[in-house]
């Protein structure tokens, strides 16, 4: 048999023998292992694993940059059509290169109307991401041409909507009230592009070039991303340089468009879906990184204390002529199994924990679905353990290979005061550093909870309570303009007689949805040169929009149902828009024109007729931006979400407005039904979720360092056992001795929370870009998070302190 065998064996019998002890290691190695493990699983799936494409490192994704001044350095901005052709047709980095753009349809004549997820893609897309369908085919150069209608469905949609029929191909389907015919079907785990809800189908930008002004010959309706797969060899600074001499060609050639469009932002796609969810991932992966050092050192004590009760047996067997090598091998192979039972504990354990944490993930998760403890978490976890055995494990194995065996005998007999003090030196500092390390992850979880404090308390701009909001799309086939208006009308009106309706609009895009277009503009008398027309985020809304939201009107009038198609051309600014664009001015009565309309050849003059207050477009950290709005009638460019608020739970109204609905046109499909209480929910999710992962490590971490703490104590009161009951016998009073551990342990928290706080100063500034109206050097959240550990401290301390105090001094000497 092998001396690591032999070693193996006896680990196996000395760790039966202590079953308090290798539970407790056990149990805390899993605490450790098991919550690194369950985020480990989410960065992996989220972050590390390479897209499901062929090569995907040669897959980019491509932006232009916005140089105009005053915008950050890499203000990315979708392609119009015409700049996406001349980048496809000019470049010399590319193997493929692919636009898409994202739009909903609706489904009718297979069952119930659906409205589906949709994109519109340029014909390379498959081919790009060198994806196939497992039916029919991709798309042909052909399919671009204006009047192809053809169509990918998703695996889901096929296996949902079609039955799963094979017979599919070749199949007409009906979209928008428009025929198109089914060319294939994709694998089940293709997803592209990565979001949530996943996309239902694809068709090409055939769509997009037809009408009086397709979208495909207009340079300046800037809405498209771009992939693209890099030819073998290309690097991304060659694709920089490539981009820059076609964007400032086109600069040139079309200024009134394009004058600050001369450079191009290029990333790995993969950083296109994950890049705002990296710094939040990183975060947690180090603060659970924390808790398993924690729960590392807190082992390596438990081995010091255990070995220290095993000094006789390791002085015996360095005295029949065991090496120094050979008793760290024994040390060592000991703290390796048990850091690998507390391993196979762990994955146990991290299964539960993110079945737990998926249910809490943000609703945008990127590839959420895909997180699972694979054969890579598995080989992680082993390494791990592997790795956590030997950290923690090496420092008492070096310190007992050092023992003197003579000394050691001697010290058994005698059981020296002096020397248990000195042994006790190395678990002061253990308990030093576990309460330093949990000090730096109290404070993190500390300034994230202020932080999240701050965004919920934030202002949207409007009452996002008792509001049910839903969407439809009227097919631009069966509806016109006119048809559109109408169509509302009714609707709003039938909505607004509903039983415990207060009141009914329509807007797009809403608040907090995350949907935005961005439109120039110009003001009567204040001329610009061409191509440096201001721009600014732009809603249409129907009358009653401000009155159900609740925005507060500040100056003039809201929208009315005066404002309509054949009336005089209006519109409304926000104050943000006012401060910039009117400095010192009254607004309403000046005149603007938008280049948004939907007579795009010639957009009206319009009347400012009110002012209205700031809302948060994206998200409730951003600050509020120039903003303004027109009146639906007078642009009849999408189907507005309909906004509804209730006197009660505006859950209960879903039904009558499905209702309501099919009475006007049962081929119209509800969609994304939701009410602004669960929008505000969501847009504060990332944070709260970020805030409430590193708070629960953060209260491990101080379980764990409580427990280091009390079990240093205790083991102090163990070994000074004699020297106590001598202290009594002499004189000292219960509330000395009591004052003596409680003061031992005070002194070591305070150490550790000196070099906690220091380092604390140190490490928070990584956290500044994610805190919102909170310093990392928050004074409030150091006293606090300071207060917090010295009470547990104190607690931890307690118990022994107690105990030492009621010794009974002649029963200890005689035991002794």
């Amino acid at each position: 048999m092998t001396p690591v065998l032999q070693d193996l064996r006896f680990a196996v019998r000395r760790l039966r023998k202590g079953p308090g002890f290798t539970i407790t290691t056990v149990l805390t190695l899993a605490l450790g292992i098991g919550a690194t493990a369950a985020i480990f699983s989410l960065v992996n799936a989220v972050l590390l694993r390479p897209l499901p494409f062929p090569e995907p490192g040669r897959l980019v994704w491509l932006s232009q940059i916005d140089t105009t001044p005053g915008n950050p350095p890499d203000f990315a901005e979708p392609l119009s059509y015409p700049d996406f052709f001349d980048w496809r047709a000019q470049n010399h980095s590319f193997s493929g290169i692919a636009s898409y753009r994202n739009s909903g349809f609706t489904l009718t004549g297979s069952g119930e109307p659906r409205q589906l997820v949709g994109e519109v893609v340029s014909s390379e897309f498959f081919r790009v991401l060198g994806a196939s369908p497992m039916l029919g085919r991709g798309f042909r150069p052909e399919d671009e041409k204006p009047g192809a209608a053809v169509v990918v469905l998703s695996h889901a949609l096929w296996q949902t909507a079609f039955g799963g029929d094979r017979a599919i191909i070749g199949r007409a389907l009906t979209l928008d009230g428009n025929t198109y015919t089914v060319t294939g079907v994709m694998p089940p785990k293709f997803n592209f592009p990565v979001r949530s809800p996943e996309v239902s189908m694809w068709t090409t930008l055939a769509i997009d070039a037809t009408g009086k002004s397709p979208r495909t010959e207009q340079r300046g309706n800037d809405s498209l991303d771009v992939v693209a797969r890099l030819k073998p060899g290309v690097n991304l600074d060659q694709v920089r340089a490539d981009l820059v001499v076609i964007a400032r060609g086109i600069a040139l050639q079309h200024p009134d468009e394009n004058k600050y469009y001369t450079a191009a932002l290029v990333k790995p796609l993969i950083e296109r879906f994950t890049g705002d969810l990296r710094p939040a991932l990183r975060l947690l992966f180090a603060a659970v990184s924390l808790v398993l050092l924690i729960a590392c050192v807190n082992v390596a004590g438990l081995l010091l204390a255990r070995a220290s009760h095993r000094r006789p047996e390791i002085a015996l067997r360095t005295a029949l002529g065991a090496s120094r090598l050979e008793v760290m091998r024994q040390m060592l192979v000991e703290s390796v199994l048990l850091s690998l039972c507390g391993g196979a504990l762990g994955i146990l354990l991290s299964s539960w924990v993110l079945d737990a944490m998926l249910r809490l993930v943000p609703k945008n998760l990127p590839r959420a679905a895909e997180v699972s403890v694979d054969g890579t978490v598995l080989l992680f976890v082993l390494l791990i353990s592997l790795a956590t055995g030997v950290l923690f494990g090496v420092l008492p194995a070096w310190r007992t290979s050092r023992l003197d065996p003579g000394a050691a005998l001697r010290e058994g007999a005698t059981r020296s005061v002096a020397s248990n003090r000195g042994r006790n030196r190395l678990h002061n500092w253990l308990v030093i550093a576990e309460t330093a390390l949990g000090l730096v992850l109290l404070v993190g979880s500390g300034l994230l909870i202020r932080s999240f404090v701050q965004i919920v308390r934030v202002n949207p701009g409007f009452d996002p309570h008792h509001v049910l909001t839903a969407s439809i799309d009227l097919p631009e086939k069966r509806y016109t303009q006119v048809q559109h208006i109408e169509f509302y009308g009714q609707l709003l009106s039938r909505l607004s007689a509903l039983p415990g309706v207060q009141s009914v609009a329509a807007g797009w895009p809403l608040p907090l949805s995350g949907s935005n277009i961005g439109v120039s503009f110009s003001i009567e008398g204040k001329p610009v040169a061409p191509g440096d027309e201001p721009g600014a985020a732009v809603n249409v809304v129907t009358a009653d929009y401000f009155a159900t939201l609740r925005i507060p009107v500040v100056a003039g009038r809201a929208f009315t149902t005066h404002d309509t198609r054949n009336s005089q051309p209006v519109i409304i600014v926000n104050q943000a828009f006012a401060r910039k664009f009117f400095p010192g001015e009254d607004p309403v009565g000046k005149r603007m024109r938008s280049d948004l309309s939907d007579d795009d050849d010639h957009p009206p003059m319009r009347e400012v007729v009110g002012v209205v207050g700031d809302v948060k477009r994206k998200d409730l950290t951003t600050a509020a931006d120039p903003q303004y709005y027109l009146p639906w009638p007078q642009a009849v460019i999408v189907s507005p979400t309909l906004c509804i608020r209730t006197a009660g739970d505006p859950d209960n109204l879903v039904h009558p407005l499905r209702a309501e609905l099919a009475n006007l046109d049962r081929d119209i499909p509800l969609s994304r039904v939701i009410t602004l209480d669960e929008s505000m929910s969501r847009a504060a999710s990332q944070p709260w979720f970020q805030t409430l992962l590193v708070t629960c490590f953060a209260g491990m971490a101080l379980l764990l360092s409580a427990v280091g703490l009390y079990a240093v104590l205790s083991y102090m009161v163990v070994q000074r056992t004699m020297e106590i009951g001598v202290r009594v016998a002499l004189g000292a009073r219960s509330t000395d001795v009591l004052r003596m551990v409680l003061g031992r342990g005070l002194v070591l928290a305070g150490a550790g929370l000196a070099i906690g706080v220091a380092a604390s100063i140190g490490l928070t500034r990584f956290l500044q870009d994610m805190l919102y109206r909170t310093g990392p050097l928050d004074a409030v959240t150091f006293a606090a998070v300071a207060a917090v550990v010295l009470l547990a401290s104190l607690g931890a301390s307690s118990v022994p302190a107690w105990r030492a105090a009621r010794l009974d001094p002649m029963q200890t000497l005689r035991d002794q």
